[in-house]
């Protein structure tokens, strides 16, 4: 229980030199918040005052921390940085906001902040969610944050590749490397004039019977490049006859569409291609 002060007992303390237990105050709305919840940055100051006055806690008036007009979304604000600053320092205690919203927007980022106090010796408390971490239940709620930070990592990553994959069904670029015979100009593929007839051949000798290891041999030996600019490796050739994207498909994981970029082979070609592909072991003198 956390020990109760009068303004007389602190103005004494004070006086004789005494370390008084300091809480701080976090306040902030952004212009958007403000207009559309009519609640402004005083009236949180206002209603967080007399919450610590019914806890028995001391507000520190040199340690009220406002940023106005500033969106969650940053944790680099100039007020929240101070306090933090303030904490490591030893000056305050105890930091009082309205709710989790007040310091960040997402839950990695709070937890951050409340690892970050911790080191200091400060605890949180958010009146809204009735969370201090000073306490064995604040304490258990920090592992539930820490859940839901993880779900949420997972979540946003299940999205991306979700969006890939519908991407790439509707024949969309999924932004990986541009593939060997192509150019990427404007948002759209083109065949490379340059290089497109190697990847023709490529495939053409390769359904007849040629194999991936003579074939990168061969590239080598005329001073063709790879994408990177570098050597012909099995793996390099093997990859390119077992890639659609040069039939003019768009694949993504186990996802297969048309795509729609110019195909440099046909789908026919494509298909023989990968028939063989299939009989053919993994190494370095596949045949």
């Amino acid at each position: 229980m956390s020990r109760k002060y009068t303004k007389r007992a602190v103005s004494n303390q004070l006086g004789l030199g005494a370390k008084v237990d300091c809480t701080a105050l976090y306040v902030r709305v952004s212009t958007a918040q403000q207009a559309e919840e009519g609640f402004s940055l005083d009236a949180q100051a206002a209603r967080l005052r007399a919450y610590c006055e019914a806890q028995g806690w001391v507000v520190c008036d040199n340690h009220l921390y406002v940023d106005a007009g500033l969106s969650g979304t940053n944790t680099d604000r100039v007020a929240l940085q101070s306090m933090i600053q303030a904490a490591k320092a030893g000056d305050i205690q105890r930091i009082v906001t309205m709710k989790l919203d007040r310091l960040a927007r997402n839950t990695r980022d709070f937890l951050s902040i409340v690892e970050t106090l911790q080191g200091y010796g400060c605890d949180l408390v958010l009146i809204k969610e009735s969370f201090d971490t000073s306490t064995p239940q604040g304490k258990f709620a920090l592992t539930m944050f820490a859940a839901i930070a993880e779900l949420e990592a997972s979540t946003i990553t299940e999205r991306v590749m979700s969006g890939k994959i519908q991407k790439a069904a509707e024949g969309g670029f999924n932004g990986a490397q541009i593939p060997f015979g192509y150019k990427y100009t404007n948002g759209q593929f083109e065949p490379d004039t340059a290089v497109a007839g190697v990847v023709q051949e490529l495939f053409t000798e390769f359904v007849g019977g040629s194999s991936l290891a003579g074939l990168a041999a061969t590239l080598n030996a005329n001073q063709v490049a790879t994408v990177r600019g570098g050597k012909w490796y099995t793996s390099t050739v093997r990859y390119i006859v077992g890639n659609g994207f040069y039939a003019g498909l768009s694949q993504w994981a186990d996802s297969e569409g048309q795509g729609n970029h110019p195909a440099l082979i046909s789908q026919e070609l494509y298909e023989a291609a990968h028939r063989r592909l299939q009989t053919i072991k993994p190494g370095p003198a596949a045949t």
